[in-house]
């Protein structure tokens, strides 16, 4: 790691000479953690899907139920869950491929790794198109058999993030096909061939903070996300308005980051009102904790 000259982010160089040289810089790294995409430079000098894998990055949580205890099209995990999974976002959006080896050894240190990897699936091109006749009743009007539809090939990004300090969160395309022994991984695993191993490449400072916002607009702080949860069942809606016009006003959990970057300091939430949006400014998340509605200001970037 090396800090740099303004000394608000830390630059991965990484152990072996091939990875002195950092893919993206420090002010890309800035505005893509803000705009919330994800980006990955590859030993080839190829990169990932931009898309994909942000998708997938979008789509950590911590699940503690083990991938092989249900069935891989299971829904049961999505809405019974045995304990309540905790969205995640990681606020480090350029990433370079390491080996398995270097990986181990980052982590060890206490710094945050990525795994990732693809699966190929097959959709039946039925359920991608029209109301068409079942296939019997197909034969029975066109007495041919030979045009039937394919199923459609399709690649899913698989991600697994692994922090020290944070903890290990997945997207449900990892937990469904891949290994949850992520150790035995790192140890050089025979699933490793098939596993792409990242690390970081600029590293913004940031702290995590668990808030409520009560229906009158005040924002309680809390240490983590159970006394979050405890504290918002503490509070009641609130109703507001006048006769036809009258609704109520709910409690909001706000969980967010906030990151110190080389241009000042941001807000990026990853439970909140503005979980989908970019990150904004602090003096921005002031004047949204302080507003009585449920519709705050969006942020705007001048850059």
């Amino acid at each position: 790691m090396e800090t740099t000259e303004n000394g608000t982010f830390l630059q991965e160089k990484g152990a072996a000479n091939d990875h002195d040289i950092v893919p993206f810089s420090a002010q890309q790294s800035e505005h893509w953690l803000l705009e919330r995409t994800y980006h990955a430079h590859l030993c080839n000098g190829g990169e990932l899907a931009v898309p994909a894998f942000t998708e997938a990055m979008k789509q950590l949580v911590d699940f503690p139920i083990a991938p092989s205890s249900q069935p891989s099209k299971s829904h049961l995990a999505e809405i019974v869950p045995l304990k309540k999974s905790t969205n995640f976002t990681a606020p480090l959006p350029t990433w370079r491929e390491i080996s398995a080896a270097e990986a181990n050894a980052l982590f060890q240190q206490g710094n945050p790794i990525l795994l990732y990897g693809e699966h190929a699936c097959k959709h039946p091109q039925e359920a991608m198109e029209a109301w068409k006749p079942a296939r019997n009743m197909y034969n029975i009007i066109y007495r041919d058999e030979r045009t039937q539809p394919e199923a459609i090939s399709e690649t899913e990004s698989a991600v697994c993030y692994l922090d020290p300090k944070q903890g290990t969160f997945s997207n449900a395309t990892w937990r469904a096909w891949f290994p949850s022994d992520t150790a035995a991984l790192l140890a050089g695993n025979p699933h490793e061939g098939t596993i792409t191993f990242l690390a970081p490449c600029v590293q913004f400072p940031y702290t995590t903070h668990y808030t409520v916002m009560a229906s009158d607009g005040h924002v309680y702080p809390y240490a983590d996300r159970d006394g979050a949860i405890q504290g918002y069942q503490t509070f009641s809606p609130q109703e507001v308005g006048k006769e036809h016009d009258l609704h109520a006003i709910f409690p909001q959990f706000c969980y967010y980051h906030e990151v110190t970057c080389p241009s000042g300091i941001y807000h990026l939430e990853f439970f909140g009102p503005h979980m989908n949006e970019w990150g904004y400014a602090v003096e921005e998340a002031t004047a949204f904790t302080s507003a009585h509605v449920a519709d705050p200001l969006r942020a705007e970037m001048t850059r």
